[in-house]
């Protein structure tokens, strides 16, 4: 019989010893013997009997997705010098993007890279490459970064690494010559952020900038006119400063497509959502894509004359057991295109007798990542895969003025993507990819869309990318079903303002029939929009719209826990705005039966209404500047040290804050400095949180 360590050294002999000792000894010396011996017994048996390595841990690496319900990135080759290297490649295009804007633009970019100059390029997704072989990318090569900034200065997941990495290098980089676009928002504060800290660190480390630092601004809707003039400016420098010669600009495919046999059929996608694509980190935080079945949609309040309205949404996942949330997550809602769309294009481009044929899309370049099915048929490809209802750039409407069937539409396409021209245009009609292919075939009749390279359509137009709501239920009270608060929007054209453009997801939405228990492609996103550990913590809650959504979950789970609950639950002050107390008061009946049942006393809300007839508009950042208001704000927040939540639009927000921090400033007699430090002090400690979007 084999015997530990332990047993060998430890016999009869010496156990009787110790037990003739033992009568000397105390209850302490007993209980610190008892220790060594379990010190001693796990130290020998670590490995043997417990924490064990386990055998199949490479499984999670080789498919988390089985546990994750996502398809993480591939770690073939991480070292992106080798491969620039060993490719012959001339530059590499880094994206770091959340919603797909970023990486569609460093696709295009590569694109145009290659179209216009010749250039082998690499697009490259920040999370696929260990950051330090950035380091070792030679001068010779071109590096380029497409950086989105979100929320409160945040890099995209895929970029975070990126990022900690450069602040933290010290040893210079002199040899990477580089250009950098950002993609943000300046209604936020830290607009372009990400960019800006990757720019610094790269003057820091005597990087070599090769064209001032771009910036998108998607506040007023000009993120792509940014790109495309950054862009240009871009291959200006390539052509004057590098020397770069420049080609003829024709068009090259980076997709082939090709008709499948019936055969196939086992292989097709038409309409589940491709697995998500998530770095390794962050995959955690979302869960697999399902269909799910609706139980309810309901419109919530009147939309009265204004058009305007909201839905209620419940969601059911009893049968789903691998999909939990919990209060403050979001809910991801996979859209489709209208039938109306679907047909407008199919139609166009000669495509009706083909539209359930079988085809195959593959990239042309291998390491080329499509983010639509292999195996799909054209109907399905634009109902579910292709944003074909999303406005059309001017970009390309350029580049299809070099496929055009007539040298009349040509010209009348080359004369459209002017940047004037296109502007006025945009800004009195609606312009889809079919509606753009209609227009051009109206200066000449005769002419037909039917011999358009379907690839250069599908390059065109962006992937479908999911919509992301609130949840606005409690997973304390309603663990197998959630629910999502969905504002109807529309967008008016700038000078037709008759003309009412429906968004996708809310349109696809407001048409499901509950007659028929319809299901939507769905998954969770974990969020970090949380209430506070310790429910007699005070907290504020501030919205505007449907930024009621997760506040309506926090009050659900605040009055679960005065019913079961023997604690202290802490007192909820809740400021709202809508437009109208008739017509948009969100859950407004809900509020009052909390208010005059389990939170009683502890619920107290102040509402805000802006377009009361007869009445002053009035915000919520009015109602945080009355005095009565504002003291009890600063007491709740100061003295009893309570949280502070804002969801609803990025400047709601934004000027609600100003707000509390003014009442704060003025409560304590402290100066702006200090003021700001307590803000970034509450930020920091997860007291200040925000979910906002425009």
């Amino acid at each position: 019989m084999d015997r530990t360590p332990f047993a060998q050294h430890v016999d009869i002999a010496t156990f009787v010893q110790l037990r003739s000792f033992g009568v000397k000894l105390g209850l302490e010396d007993y209980i610190v013997l008892l220790l060594l011996l379990i010190g001693a017994v796990g130290y020998v048996t670590h490995g043997r009997i417990w924490a064990k390595s386990d055998p199949y841990l490479y499984k999670l690496y080789e498919r988390p997705q089985e546990l994750f319900g996502t398809i993480t990135r591939d770690d073939r080759n991480r070292d992106i010098a080798q491969r620039l290297s060993q490719e012959n490649k001339d530059a590499v295009i880094f994206w770091g993007s959340q919603s797909g804007t970023a990486e569609g633009f460093a696709n295009r970019l590569a694109r145009d890279c290659n179209r216009r100059f010749g250039m082998n390029v690499i697009v490259a997704d920040l999370s696929d490459y260990d950051p330090d072989t950035i380091a070792q990318i030679t001068d010779d090569k071109i590096v380029m970064f497409l950086l989105s900034t979100y929320g409160e200065g945040d890099p995209s997941d895929n970029a975070t690494e990126f990022l900690d990495w450069i602040r933290k290098r010290s040893e210079p980089v002199p040899h990477i010559r580089y250009a950098a676009f950002g993609l943000g928002n300046s209604t936020y504060v830290y607009y372009n952020k990400v960019v800006e800290d990757v720019v610094q660190c790269l003057d820091r480390l005597f990087a070599t900038p090769l064209l001032p630092v771009g910036k998108a601004d998607d506040a007023n809707s000009g993120t792509e006119e940014d790109f495309v003039c950054w862009r240009d400016d871009l291959f200006s420098m390539f052509q004057y400063k590098l020397g770069l010669e420049t080609h003829v600009a024709s068009y090259v495919p980076t997709i082939s497509i090709s008709e499948l046999s019936d055969s196939a059929q086992s292989s097709l996608q038409s309409g589940e959502p491709l697995p998500l694509r998530l770095p390794r980190k962050t995959a955690r935080d979302y869960s697999t894509v399902q269909k799910l079945p609706v139980k309810t949609v309901r419109a919530l309040t009147g939309a009265g004359s204004t058009g305007r309205g909201c839905l209620h949404l419940e969601i059911d996942i009893r049968a789903h057991a691998q999909i939990k949330y919990k209060t403050g997550d979001h809910l991801a809602v996979w859209p489709t295109n209208s039938s109306g769309d679907v047909e407008r294009l199919v139609a166009v481009l000669g495509l009706s007798q083909k539209r359930e044929k079988l085809v195959s899309v593959a990239a042309v370049n291998a390491e080329d990542e499509l983010r639509i099915p292999k195996h799909t048929t054209i109907a399905a490809l634009f109902r579910h895969y292709l944003e074909i209802s999303a406005p059309v750039s001017r970009d390309t409407i350029s580049n299809l003025a070099h496929l055009a069937p007539t040298n009349t539409i040509k010209l009348c396409l080359q004369n459209l993507s002017t940047k004037s021209a296109y502007a006025t245009f945009v800004s009195q009609h609606h312009l889809t990819f079919g509606r753009l292919l209609e227009y051009a075939l109206l200066r000449d009749t005769s002419a037909n869309w039917h011999q358009l390279p379907l690839a250069f359509v599908i390059e065109s137009l962006r992937p479908m990318a999911p919509r992301y709501y609130s949840i606005s239920s409690s997973s304390m009270t309603s663990p197998r079903q959630m629910s999502i608060t969905v504002a109807i929007s529309t967008s008016e054209l700038l000078t037709n303002p008759a003309i009412c453009i429906a968004g996708l997801s809310t349109s696809y939405l407001s048409s499901l029939d509950t007659n028929e228990t319809p299901s939507i492609y769905s998954h969770v996103r974990r969020s970090t929009f949380k209430m506070p550990f310790l429910h007699k913590t005070p907290i504020v809650l501030v919205a505007a719209g449907t930024g009621i959504a997760p506040f309506r979950g926090f009050l659900q789970e605040r009055a679960q826990m005065t019913q079961i609950s023997n604690k202290e639950i802490g007192p909820v002050l809740l400021l709202f705005g809508c437009r109208s107390p008739d017509q948009d008061y969100l859950y407004n009946t809900e509020i009052e039966e909390l208010q005059n049942g389990p939170l009683k006393t502890k619920l107290e809300v102040v509402s805000a209404f802006s377009r009361v007839p007869g009445q002053k508009k009035c915000f919520v950042q009015d109602r945080l500047a009355e005095q009565d208001v504002k003291e009890r704000v600063v007491r709740m927040l100061c003295e009893q040290e309570g949280n502070l939540y804002f969801c609803g639009s990025t400047i709601m927000a934004k000027t609600a804050g100003r707000a509390v921090v003014n009442a704060v400033k003025e409560y304590q007699r402290i100066n702006d400095a200090d003021a700001k430090a307590w803000m970034d002090s509450m930020k920091r400690g997860r007291r200040w949180q925000e979910d906002v979007w425009g």
